[in-house]
């Protein structure tokens, strides 16, 4: 290991950078200097020694206006060191601080100065904090740099629609506080599960909440289809852990259907300047959502897919996970499902609402329901 650098010597750092009271002594010590050598001067000249008593007033004179410089230098300097203390603290974070100065000289205002800017940083980190909450970091951190363009950025993105099913019967049988509360638990979970499998959360739309992973940094398609096929599996294991929780509180469990697809999107801000969210408006968005609505369609499965996000998907993926038609799914027995956890079933060309033809679909079993 290479020697630490030694310190700096804290002495000669306040010789090259003098403090408050130095530059008030030494002007008044120049000045007696001065005061002498003009006395021994006048002395020289004159060819007779200079009274003592002029000495004693001379050194009487510096002492007694240097202690009292002294003193109001101190009294500076406190102030001063106040103001540093408190600086300190908000570089820490702590923007609770402020500094008491009642005083109407130029350091009292340029306390309250100072006080009003910690105010408006107070604001501004509570502002930021919000905004933190209201959408990811990553977005947030795009917005900042690039600024607002309402024009939006397209983008190649996979899209997560998650929807719960049969949440009209829920919000029937419970009061509005227990809706409120399944909901914003069920959000809280499912956004961070999200957010740990590298997706965004660009709306939330009654019980259905759109991810998309690729932006706002772009992926590569491998990439943003893996991480979002990896996410819905994993949603699956959260939303049954957060059932088991909610039976314990007399709330009923719940289903979700999720339908992936990838492809070409408008990325960017949406709404006004006054009030927008992220998001990502296209094709890919509404084949999403349609490919949901399957899973209320088609009994047992849990997520679907388009063709595209399968041909996509990490090669690793594919190998660990079995692909099977529909017919062969159907015939295996209970045992010969659970020797592969899960499977990829083709499901064929299927007809989607709001599409001109048949979309090729893949899906992914909810065992549950096997069972």
């Amino acid at each position: 290991m290479s020697a630490q650098p030694p310190a700096p010597n804290k002495r000669l750092a306040r010789i090259m950078q003098p403090s408050l009271r130095f530059w008030v002594i030494a002007p008044i010590f120049v000045m007696l200097i001065l005061f002498l050598l003009a006395l021994f001067g006048f002395a020289l000249i004159a060819r007779q020694s200079p009274p003592f008593e002029l000495f004693l007033v001379a050194i009487a004179s510096f002492l007694a206006v240097a202690g009292i410089a002294l003193l109001i230098t101190r009294r500076i300097s406190r102030r001063f060191q106040n103001i540093i203390g408190a600086a300190d603290r908000i570089a820490q974070g702590d923007f609770t601080i402020r500094v008491k100065d009642d005083h109407d000289d130029e350091i009292g205002q340029l306390v309250r100065a100072f006080n009003e800017m910690v105010t408006n940083l107070e604001q501004l980190h509570r502002s930021r904090d919000l905004l933190s909450r209201t959408m990811s970091p990553a977005v947030r951190e795009s917005l900042i740099e690039s600024g607002l363009d309402f024009r939006g950025i397209t983008q190649l993105v996979t899209i997560l629609f998650i929807d719960i099913k049969d949440f009209t019967r829920i919000t029937e049988r419970h009061n509005t506080e227990q809706v409120v509360f399944f909901l914003n638990d069920y959000y809280t979970n499912i956004a961070n599960q999200v957010h740990v499998g590298g997706g965004i959360v660009g709306k939330y739309g009654g019980d259905s909440i759109l991810a998309f992973f690729g932006a706002p940094q772009p992926e590569p398609p491998h990439k943003s289809s893996t991480a979002a096929l990896l996410t819905a599996l994993a949603l699956q294991e959260t939303i049954e852990a957060m059932s088991e929780r909610w039976r314990l509180l007399g709330l009923p469990p719940i289903r979700a259907g999720m339908g992936v697809s990838i492809g070409p999107v408008v990325a960017g801000p949406i709404g006004s300047e006054q009030q927008f969210e992220y998001t990502v408006i296209g094709d890919a968005v509404n084949l999403a959502s349609r490919l949901q609505d399957l899973t209320r369609n088609v009994a047992g499965y849990g997520i679907m897919m388009s063709q595209e996000v399968y041909a996509a998907l990490e090669d690793r993926i594919k190998d660990q996970l079995k692909v099977v038609d529909l017919e062969r799914y159907e015939a295996m027995d209970a045992r010969e499902k659970a020797t592969s956890p899960v499977h990829f079933v083709d499901l064929g060309h299927v007809l989607v609402k709001g599409k001109k033809g048949p979309v090729h679909v893949y899906a992914i079993p909810d065992y549950e329901l096997d069972e």
